[in-house]
């Protein structure tokens, strides 16, 4: 498999359980070696990764701050710079009011708050996330993709495995989605909604009189009573179709543009 990751983007990868999503995650981050073959970045050299897994394992009975100032000791910070990184982690994950809490109290939501945090000591270029959603409130899910977004808009490049659809509208700015150990499908999020269905320019009375003209523009433009449709490459011409209807005296009630249903190309994929 091949996938491509620029600076600044964020790649949800999607799949059913045994695809293979968290083997390849395993493997990206060297903690599982491949049976066979190679893993080789295209630059010919790795960013600094920060890794959260689906599954977090932590000392019990150590407490939150005790244990990220821990594990920063380990992330090459010295001791005089460990207490405000570990401030800063903190408080960038919504975890200073819970730092003096026993791991073993912690909550699902808080212990994959304690997982990017972790992830996050050493700045790495590179964030790899398995289910980073998992177990959060919907507070906690739209909190951690503020927290996501802001990282992207600081430079981090992130690659994320999650089965939350929402999440990657929301979050990604391209997918890719797994099956049997293979990537059957790449796209960036743009295109999945540009090729989602066509958009609609409805109109307050019947277009008849200028139905001719409209549909000459291009061929994807078709004229149905009182709407205009405009499919594919013919999306260009909106402002142009925009500019003829109100000429021609019509007044524009709405435009609808049908949401991408990422449930039907993944259905699809995954059945392939």
């Amino acid at each position: 498999m091949s996938l491509t990751l620029g600076r600044n983007q964020i790649l949800g990868i999607l799949g059913p359980n045994g695809a293979g999503k968290t083997t390849l995650l395993r493997v990206l981050t060297g903690i599982l070696p491949p049976n066979s073959g190679e893993i080789v970045p295209l630059a010919g050299q790795w960013p600094k990764i920060g890794f959260k897994p689906e599954r977090l394992h932590f000392p019990e009975r150590m407490k939150v701050r005790q244990y990220l100032t821990m594990m920063a000791s380990m992330s090459g910070y010295s001791r005089r710079e460990t207490p405000a990184a570990v401030d800063q982690i903190l408080q960038l994950v919504g975890m200073t009011s819970a730092q003096n809490h026993k791991i073993s109290k912690c909550s699902k939501g808080m212990r994959q708050r304690i997982g990017l945090a972790q992830a996050l000591l050493g700045d790495p270029d590179l964030l790899i996330l398995d289910e980073p959603g998992d177990g959060l409130d919907p507070i906690g899910q739209q909190e951690m993709r503020a927290i996501l977004q802001m990282l992207r808009e600081q430079g981090k490049t992130i690659l994320m495995c999650t089965h939350r659809l929402n999440d990657v509208k929301a979050l990604c700015t391209d997918i890719a989605i797994m099956s049997r150990g293979e990537i059957v499908y790449t796209s960036s999020l743009s295109k999945v909604t540009e090729s989602s269905g066509n958009t609609q320019i409805i109109c307050d009375g019947n277009l008849d009189t200028i139905r001719s003209l409209l549909e000459s523009l291009n061929p994807g433009i078709k004229v149905i009573e009182n709407r205009v449709e405009l499919a594919q490459e013919a999306l260009s011409l909106r402002r142009d179709v925009l500019r003829l209807l109100l000429s021609a005296g019509h007044d524009v009630l709405r435009i609808e543009r049908p949401e991408a249903s990422l449930n039907d190309i993944y259905a699809k994929m995954i059945r392939q």
